[in-house]
């Protein structure tokens, strides 16, 4: 018994070197799930925070930045469900905890500090994204995620920076 352990360590060392490229191909694989189910999160959130501002928002140009994340945002989101379904990605059909955070902070905002609140929940959150989706697009294994993550970025950053100027004018922090 006593020489078989040496041959029978081996044998179970060999095996798990044989599987660690599978074990290595489902983790990347659950990383891109992951990665598709966050992104589709955001984007419901950035959607359901657009329709809320649409309603409370006091200055024009924030209901149609408001405006504007509901629809870019709302393309963004059939896309990514769209890929998620492609991909046999269970799609969420709610923002992240955190998102709902966001939300829930946005609902109880006073009207008279919506706009203010709002704008710098849009440039900490388009910050995140953004961040989000580069490491998306630098890392993904699977080739539609990382085109998808390297199209939306653009957008992402035009946000950013609508946001910097909407909120800078309202004196909302822009880090």
């Amino acid at each position: 018994m006593r020489a078989l352990r040496p041959v029978l360590h081996a044998a179970a060392l060999s095996l798990a070197l044989a599987a660690s490229p599978a074990l290595a191909q489902k983790n990347t694989e659950r990383d891109d799930a992951r990665a598709i189910q966050g992104m589709i999160q955001a984007n419901l959130a950035e959607v359901e925070a657009g329709k809320l501002a649409s309603q409370k928002a006091q200055r024009p140009e924030v209901k149609k930045f408001a405006e504007k994340m509901i629809e870019d945002h709302g393309r963004k989101l059939e896309d990514l469900k769209s890929l998620a379904d492609k991909k046999g990605v269970a799609a969420p059909d709610k923002p992240s905890g955190k998102h709902e955070a966001m939300l829930k902070k946005l609902q109880a905002a006073p009207d008279d500090q919506f706009d203010r609140v709002y704008m710098s929940e849009m440039v900490q959150a388009h910050q995140q994204v953004l961040q989000d989706t580069r490491k998306v697009a630098r890392e993904a294994q699977d080739a539609d995620l990382k085109a998808a993550a390297q199209k939306s970025a653009p957008g992402t950053e035009a946000h950013l920076k609508m946001a910097r100027q909407i909120a800078g004018e309202k004196g909302a922090a822009s880090k």
